[in-house]
């Protein structure tokens, strides 16, 4: 006894299965020799996101700029976590970590010259031993780092000014060239 459709009834011709779409693999190192593909930045500045959360970052004003809003109000609820949270975003921002609210990095300052120095680390040399002319001594500039050693940043000012420098993109190493922005 077998089953038997009932009469009138036509049964779909036969399909084969689908078959799984190939996936799509993320793009891996560029070839030797090639020029690495172009970043999709956001259209938020790197260097405006830093200075504001140097100068105002107590206040939350860097992840306002960036569109965190639930972490912009905490900062400014708590003060920059009475100062440490400001002194880690601080160090965040010079590093580039924090992006943007749509997930893209930050677009970094302009680069000139043939840049050798990474700026990330000339950043944060700025930020944490400014005042001891640490900065100066990675742009490879020994006299102007002793100067700066010797009169603790300038008593402050010359510090403040190099770390605005830097982050701008408008500071120089030795050979004139910019500091390279990854």
């Amino acid at each position: 006894m077998g089953f038997s459709p009932p009469p009138g009834h036509n049964p779909p011709p036969w399909q084969p299965p689908p078959y799984p779409q190939p996936q799509a693999f993320p793009p891996g190192p560029p070839a030797p020799g090639l020029p690495p593909p172009p970043r999709d930045y956001s259209d938020k500045q790197r260097s405006t996101a830093f200075l504001l959360s140097y100068f105002l970052g107590i206040f939350g004003a860097d992840r306002f700029y960036l569109g965190h809003w639930g972490l912009a109000i905490g900062k400014l609820l708590t003060l920059g976590g009475c100062g440490l949270w400001w002194l880690i975003d601080v160090v965040l921002f010079a590093l580039d970590v924090p992006k943007a609210r749509d997930g893209r990095p930050l677009r970094p300052p302009p680069m000139f010259g043939e840049p050798r120095v990474r700026g990330n680390d000339v950043l944060v040399a700025g930020i944490l031993g400014g005042n001891l002319g640490v900065d100066r001594f990675l742009l490879d500039q020994p006299v102007l780092g002793v100067i700066k050693l010797v009169t603790a940043g300038g008593c402050g000012i010359w510090h403040v000014i190099d770390v605005v420098l830097i982050a701008t993109g408008s500071i120089k190493d030795a050979r004139g060239n910019s500091v390279k922005w990854d």
